[in-house]
C-alpha cells in the first residue's frame, strides 16, 4: 500500500509571517480603496480575517501598522526592480525595462495607498518621522538599481540619474491626472513618447561612445 504523504506542519515563525503578510496586504488594499480617512485597525483586521487582538499582537499602534505596510510595499518594489534590472542585462533596451518597472510602481493600487499615507504624514509628526526614512531609503535603492543598469548599458551616470528623476516626476503627474482630475489621457502613448525622447536625455558617456566608434573603425578594416 502507498502511504499518503502528510503535509509538513507550518512552524510558528511561518504562521507568524503569513499572518503579518495578510495584515499588511489588507492594510494596503484598505488605504488604496478608502483612503487614510477610512483606515482603521478594526477594518484591517476584518479584511485580513484575523481578530483585532491578533492584529494588535503584531502591530500595537496604528502608526506601527502603517509603517510596516510601507516597508512591505517598498520591499516588493525593490524586489521587482531587481528582477527586471537583472533580466535587462541581456536586453538591447534597458530603457524599456526601466519604464516598465516605473509603470509597475506608479500605477498599481499600492502607490495610491502610499500617496494616502504621505498626504496624511505632514499633519502627524510622529508618523512623518517614521515614514520619511523608509520612503527615502527605498527610493534611493530603487534609483541606484536603475542608475547602475543604465550606466552598464553605456549611459553617463549623471544623465541616467536625471532621466530617472524626470521619469518619476512625469509619471507622478500622470498618476495625479488619471486618478483625481477630470481629464482623459492615454498613458501608453505618453510613456511611448517619453521612451522615444530618452536617448536625447541619456546620451552615451564619452568613453562608451569612443569605444563604439573604435569598434566600427576596426570592423571597417576587416
Amino acid at each position: 500500500m502507498t502511504q499518503s504523504r502528510r503535509t509538513p506542519r507550518r512552524t510558528q515563525l511561518q504562521r507568524r509571517s503569513e499572518t503579518q503578510a495578510a495584515i499588511l496586504s489588507a492594510a494596503i488594499d484598505l488605504l488604496a480603496e478608502r483612503g487614510y480617512a477610512g483606515f482603521s485597525a478594526s477594518r484591517v483586521a476584518a479584511r485580513a480575517g484575523v481578530s483585532r487582538g491578533a492584529l494588535e499582537h503584531h502591530f500595537r499602534k496604528k502608526n506601527d501598522l502603517i509603517a510596516a505596510a510601507t516597508r512591505y510595499a517598498m520591499r516588493e518594489a525593490v524586489s521587482h526592480a531587481n528582477f527586471l534590472a537583472r533580466a535587462a542585462t541581456e536586453s538591447t533596451d534597458p530603457i524599456a525595462s526601466f519604464l516598465k518597472d516605473s509603470e509597475h510602481f506608479f500605477f498599481r493600487p499600492v502607490y495610491r495607498a502610499m500617496i494616502e499615507i504621505m498626504i496624511a504624514a505632514p499633519s502627524d509628526r510622529a508618523l512623518a518621522r517614521i515614514l520619511t526614512p523608509i520612503v527615502l531609503d527605498a527610493r534611493q535603492t530603487l534609483n541606484t538599481i536603475w542608475i547602475d543598469r543604465l550606466s552598464a548599458a553605456g549611459y553617463a551616470r549623471d544623465n541616467a540619474q536625471q532621466f530617472i528623476e524626470l521619469t518619476h516626476y512625469l509619471l507622478r503627474g500622470v498618476f495625479l491626472v488619471g486618478t483625481w482630475l477630470p481629464y482623459r489621457i492615454d498613458r501608453s502613448e505618453i510613456v511611448e513618447a517619453w521612451r522615444r525622447l530618452a536617448p536625447a536625455i541619456l546620451r552615451p558617456n564619452q568613453a562608451a561612445d569612443r569605444r563604439g566608434r573604435a569598434r566600427i573603425r576596426s570592423l571597417a578594416r576587416v
